[in-house]
């Protein structure tokens, strides 16, 4: 077994729920504050005091690397642990890390400002301190674990989040990075809604990891996981077996175990076709255009020539992988009895693009371009003009929910979609695959949708919570 090793703000519960972690699970407890305190022989204030925050940095790699060296261990980080990766990547090494997310309002209730010298001046400090350091936390996390709800719900999570990292008949998402996904939020909840006695979790697992990961899997005997990115080709010489999909497009999302064989699924390009014949659409007979040549694209022009599609127009950087992506979506074609569609590839460039798009009956953006995170963004809008007024405009981005391609569409006149539709169609497809039977997609998908929306609330509050707080204090600042 991996450590667990907890990281997140000051007061979040790190110790606390540490100690009675280690107890449950029948393993060692590290608070690495107490093992500086110990080697120096003075407490954390006292070394801020004599030495400065610089030198306890210093002593906190040095017991980050020690703590790393531990096996069977549950360690409980200090809240800036994260400010140095080289911290982060020595307790990661061996060990499955978990964001305890406690909103820093309610820590500032309850803690003792007095006792850290952090937080000397004031909680207020608190709001700060989550500001600049969530990014980092989410970053390093292998699981976010939300504990606004008190000690018994916290050590009631993270035990499933153990169970899952060690699994026990459960289902998870995989992935680098993890922290942001909204996965569980919709699995979570369709298996509340059908009463399956489930539990879902997202997992980070780095690159160069998935060997160990699969073995663990195997030996707990996994029910069934997603597959993100960067694993949905790589994830393929560890399965047993690939559905026809899968194997067409090269790519798995979807990993159920069989009576102990792990077979791929991918239920991403269906579940993009479905998300569009929702909208009254389909690919047989459209000309469909498609921005990018990566994986997402692949599956999305492999899909729409198995579907007949009239035309299909790929748009790309590199014309070695347009040209690339074309051929195999011939082949794919030819795989399935479908006659040879018309497929163009075209230089992703304005002019270009705006030639190309006058017969597009559904365009799609298979770019990370405007995804939250990112600083790309689409180079201009232009086509948008050239297209016919009874397209359709697609992003398979989810987040934010309506990217600027969508805005900038709606404003023309187009009928969007958006990438939360397709999330949630692949999931639920996943999920009857998981549970073996048909699920009322309809009901379920507008279950799932409450279930995002709530997330999205959860998170905005608590932003807002940080936001409000250091607005008060550059009003006392100015005022008091």
């Amino acid at each position: 077994m991996r450590n667990i090793v907890l990281i997140g703000l000051p007061g979040s519960g790190k110790s606390t729920l540490g100690a009675l972690a280690a107890k449950r699970f029948g393993l060692d407890f590290l608070d690495m504050d107490a093992e500086i305190e110990r080697e120096a022989g003075m407490s954390i204030s006292e070394i801020f005091s004599k030495y400065g925050e610089p030198h306890f940095r210093e002593l906190e790699t040095a017991a980050a690397r020690a703590a790393a060296r531990r096996l069977r261990c549950v360690i409980a980080t200090g809240g800036g642990a994260v400010l140095r990766a080289e911290n982060m990547r020595a307790l990661r090494e061996n060990g499955f890390v978990v964001f305890l997310d406690r909103p820093p309002a309610q820590i500032a209730n309850g803690l003792d400002a007095g006792a850290r010298p952090l937080l000397a001046g004031g909680t207020d400090r608190i709001h700060r301190l989550s500001r600049e350091r969530r990014k980092r936390y989410l970053a390093f996390a292998d699981a976010r674990l939300p504990c606004a709800a008190g000690l018994k719900d916290a050590s009631e999570g993270l035990c499933r989040l153990v169970r899952c990292e060690y699994p026990d008949a459960a289902f998870a998402v995989i992935g680098d990075p993890i922290g942001h996904s909204l996965s569980p939020a919709i699995h979570n909840a369709v298996f509340a809604a059908l009463g399956a006695d489930c539990r879902y979790s997202a997992i980070r697992v780095p690159k160069g990891r998935l060997d160990v990961f699969v073995e663990r899997a195997r030996f707990f005997d996994l029910s069934g996981f997603n597959v993100t990115i960067p694993h949905k080709q790589d994830i393929i010489p560890f399965l047993d077996g690939l559905d026809e999909e899968a194997a067409l497009c090269g790519a798995v999302n979807t990993v159920r175990n069989e009576g102990g064989r792990f077979i791929g699924y991918n239920t991403d390009m269906e579940g993009l076709l479905r998300a569009v014949e929702g909208r009254g659409r389909a690919y047989g007979g459209a000309g469909v255009a498609i921005l990018g040549a990566g994986g997402a694209a692949a599956g999305i022009a492999m899909k729409a020539a198995c579907e007949r599609a009239r035309r299909i127009t790929i748009f790309a950087r590199r014309p070695a992988q347009a040209e690339e992506l074309r051929r195999r979506a011939l082949r794919a074609a030819a795989a399935r009895g479908a006659p040879d569609p018309e497929i163009r590839t075209e230089a992703m460039e304005p002019r270009a693009m705006c030639d190309a798009v006058r017969d597009a009956d559904i365009l799609i953006n298979a770019t990370p371009l405007g995804m939250s995170g990112t600083k790309s963004e689409h180079a201009s809008f232009a086509f948008l003009e050239y297209l016919p007024v009874r397209a359709l405009v697609c992003d398979l981005i989810y987040e934010p929910a309506r990217t600027k391609l969508l805005r900038e569409a709606a404003t023309r006149g187009f009928e969007t979609l958006g990438g939360l539709d397709m999330l949630i169609a692949q999931a639920l497809l996943a999920d009857e695959i998981f549970l073996g039977r048909a699920l009322d997609a309809d009901a379920l998908s507008k279950l799932a949708a409450g279930a995002v929306a709530d997330e999205r609330r959860s998170v905005r509050a608590s932003r807002r919570a940080s936001g409000n707080a250091g607005r008060r204090r550059r009003i006392e600042g100015e005022h008091g």
